[in-house]
């Protein structure tokens, strides 16, 4: 799988609202299919397994004929957060590996982000987002296809039926997006249907991504999401991907 992984560094998004608010406050809430203004808590390490219908060539191109092994592919993701982004700047660090065939881990890339929170104190958390994507490649991803997002990522509530909810509305906009190769633009918007279910769609210019998300009471630190991306087959590339986030809070003590 040659292209970036959207996905896994949002896997801690949860966790990174719920150190501003209790878990009864925050519900669970994500967005499938484009990047965050978040970043984890430092401290908080997470492991991102992904697996898509269709293997990406590269190029916004994705495989359409082949068996299922040549037709389809996964990723992995080790993620670290530094940093404190309520009170001052959160960082993450994540190793993304592209592929799951072949020799695994031989072909993949680094993603650097900073955040902050704009509005400490205030009753709807907004956050701000650096990314720096598809750094020091190895393998396959070596080529350089450098790229940078800024993401503005705001949590509000909102009263459906009677019941207190948490919505996720992010804008953001990035220089490869556009069928992951041109400077564009993105938004989402994700909401929490209950404490452990959420549904989300997101738009990056050409593409729509329409996701789901839920967690376990059992599993308080595994987060399940299964999406559709370019749902609406615009650019003959509809694909099914599901993903799998186990998170670790505290790390080495919670000292970062």
């Amino acid at each position: 799988m040659k292209g970036r992984s959207l996905l896994a560094p949002a896997a801690a998004l949860v966790a990174a609202l719920g150190s501003a608010a209790t878990a009864e406050q925050v519900n669970y809430v994500t967005i499938a299919g484009i990047r965050s203004g978040t970043v984890a808590p430092g401290g908080m390490g997470f492991v991102a397994l992904s697996w898509s219908s269709r293997r990406d060539l590269g190029g916004g191109v994705y495989a359409t004929d082949g068996s299922f092994r040549l037709k389809t592919d996964g990723s992995l993701a080790f993620g670290l957060g530094l940093g404190d982004a309520e009170t001052g700047i959160g960082f993450q660090v994540t190793a993304n590996v592209t592929s799951l065939y072949g020799d695994l881990g031989d072909s993949g890339y680094l993603t650097l982000k900073a955040a902050t929170r704009l509005n400490r104190g205030g009753a709807v958390p907004v956050y701000l987002g650096l990314t720096a994507d598809h750094l020091a490649g190895w393998g396959q991803a070596k080529a350089p296809d450098e790229s940078l997002d800024l993401t503005l990522t705001a949590f509000p509530l909102a009263q459906i039926g009677g019941k207190e909810r948490r919505l996720m509305l992010t804008a953001g906009v990035g220089s490869k997006i556009d069928g992951g190769t041109d400077p564009g633009g993105y938004l989402g918007a994700g909401l929490a249907l209950s404490d452990n279910w959420a549904v989300s769609a997101a738009w990056t210019g050409e593409e729509v991504t329409l996701g789901t998300g839920f967690r376990l009471k059992a599993l308080p630190n595994v987060q399940f999401t299964a999406s559709v991306e370019d749902a609406f087959d615009r650019r003959d590339a509809r694909r099914v991907t599901l993903q799998a986030t186990w998170t670790f809070d505290n790390l080495f003590g919670g000292r970062f």
